[in-house]
């Protein structure tokens, strides 16, 4: 990437080609798609953004929920910790978080879904 055709993520910081609309390293996007109808953007999932797995999230929180380690595993390191000290905030949370991972609206830290 030469100097002139780049610029900066504004969520992650990392350094991108001046064109990019979606940041390859964080999956976010940082400008309003354009309006040509004849550009298709196509999401290969060929990313660098390490996903977590749903499998994973889901049997962490069937298992060790009340801990809150599946909220440590997708990066949730706060909440994590009140799941640690308040069991779960009191198991109510983690039969949200056993649904949520469940029915797939459960995100991780960034926002991105589990894969």
């Amino acid at each position: 990437m030469s100097e002139g055709n780049t610029k900066f993520c504004k969520f992650c910081g990392e350094q991108i080609d001046a064109d990019c609309v979606v940041c390859p390293k964080c999956g976010k996007q940082i400008e309003m798609l354009r309006q040509d109808p004849s550009q298709v953007i196509i999401n290969n999932n060929g990313s660098d953004y390490p996903y977590k797995n749903k499998i994973i999230a889901l049997l962490l929180a069937i298992f060790v929920g009340g801990l809150g380690i599946h909220r440590f595993y997708v990066g949730k390191i706060g909440t994590g910790i009140i799941w640690l000290l308040t069991a779960g905030c009191l198991g109510i949370g983690w039969i949200i978080d056993i649904v949520m991972i469940a029915i797939g609206s459960f995100r991780d830290k960034a926002g991105m879904p589990l894969q």
